[in-house]
């Protein structure tokens, strides 16, 4: 029998963990659609994002086997130096090291300083995560400026392998990296899945609004936050949020604005969701909103297709042309009335017309689970 190609993947957070959202879901669901063909390594962290304590039901430091058949090494904080990385890196002889970050210290830049040294002839694959885009470069742009030409000045990323979710962020990987970069585009993968119709109901004139991300600048809750604000009487709506607090000082500023909402606008904080609750979670609410700053996927707003949730988008995700096939949209943030405009026509929906398009986001959603095309494309990323 033939052996199989060994795929070592680093990424700052991973399962049990899911504070950190998209680079998680990411890489199970490539080693969910996988894991037959080439053999996972999975080198991670010990502890959450944003966690004090390590996970409970691991064992730090050593490798650990997984139910899918993959196997995932958790550094501890105390064990975690480039001495120790090297080490494990040339141990395992994969045949290719997948990366998924661009600025990670220790789970990017060191492995990339290992292979320069140790390990020239090993493919690598990086997979920047949306952070090349616009809007996320925009967000400290001194500091990744730097960070960048001294990387170039370098040579780091010379000679790997980009992996770009979306023609989109081709084109943003080849303009700070140049038209001679390596990049091959390969759609982001979920997790399989059947896909149940499960109706709510829906009063004209009242909302259920979800928002399901990282709260972050880049993520625009307070943006989202002040329209809500701007929306007339007539509509009630309900509006929960969800996600880790990743910017304690960002978040006390839609704070300030929850404590400033009108009568007719309800917002709530629920905490952090793990994986396996978004779709149930998603059930109960009739939109979710995400007008991002920089997107390069997105796994919430696939979840939210699934369940049957309309989506209120900006313009800066892959997802596009959505009011077209009746699922949402995908609006400019310099377009607020346009925005405001949705969020009424979807508050003003009768049962039948929610429904109509309800359904509509579910046979959307099945399109991008059921796409050997994406399939493929990530097979070719390690082939």
């Amino acid at each position: 029998m033939q052996r199989k190609k060994k795929i070592v993947v680093l990424v700052d957070w991973y399962l049990p963990g899911y504070k950190a959202g998209g680079p998680i879901q990411s890489v199970s669901n490539i080693v969910g659609h996988l894991k037959d063909e080439f053999e996972f390594c999975i080198i991670t962290s010990d502890t959450d994002l944003h966690a004090d304590e390590p996970y409970s039901t691991i064992r730090a430091d050593e490798w650990n086997s997984r139910t899918d058949g993959s196997k995932v090494y958790y550094f501890s904080s105390a064990n975690r130096s480039y001495r120790n990385l090297r080490k494990l890196m040339l141990e395992e002889q994969a045949d290719v090291f997948y990366l998924n970050s661009l600025f990670s210290i220790f789970f990017t830049i060191y492995p990339l300083r290992i292979r320069n040294k140790n390990l020239p002839a090993r493919r690598f694959v990086l997979a920047p995560r949306g952070m090349l885009g616009q809007g996320a470069l925009n967000i400290k742009p001194l500091k990744k400026k730097l960070f960048l030409f001294v990387a170039r000045l370098m040579n780091l990323y010379k000679g790997i392998r980009w992996h770009a979710s979306s023609e989109l962020e081709a084109i943003e990987i080849k303009k700070v990296f140049g038209s001679q970069a390596i990049v091959q585009t390969a759609l982001n993968l979920t997790a399989p899945r059947i896909i149940n119709f499960i109706p709510r109901k829906k009063t004209v004139g009242e909302l259920r609004i979800v928002f399901i991300s990282r709260i972050a600048y880049k993520k625009n809750l307070e943006g989202t936050l002040k329209i809500l604000a701007t929306l007339p009487s007539s509509c009630k709506i309900n509006f929960d949020i969800f996600g880790p607090i990743e910017d304690p000082e960002y978040w006390s500023r839609c704070e300030e604005i929850i404590q400033q909402m009108p009568s007719h606008v309800s917002v709530k904080y629920g905490g952090s969701i793990v994986n396996d609750k978004v779709v149930s979670t998603l059930n109960n609410y009739h939109l979710s909103i995400l007008l991002t700053f920089n997107e390069n996927f997105g796994h919430s707003i696939v979840e939210s297709l699934v369940a049957g949730c309309i989506v209120l988008l900006s313009d800066q995700t892959p997802w596009k042309n959505l009011a077209t096939q009746k699922i949402g949209w995908d609006i400019p943030l310099s377009n607020e009335a346009e925005i405001k405009a949705a969020l009424i026509e979807t508050c003003l929906m009768d049962q039948n017309n929610f429904d109509q398009w309800s359904k509509s986001a579910q046979e959307y959603a099945k399109g991008i689970i059921h796409n050997p095309i994406a399939i493929e494309q990530n097979r070719l990323l390690f082939a």
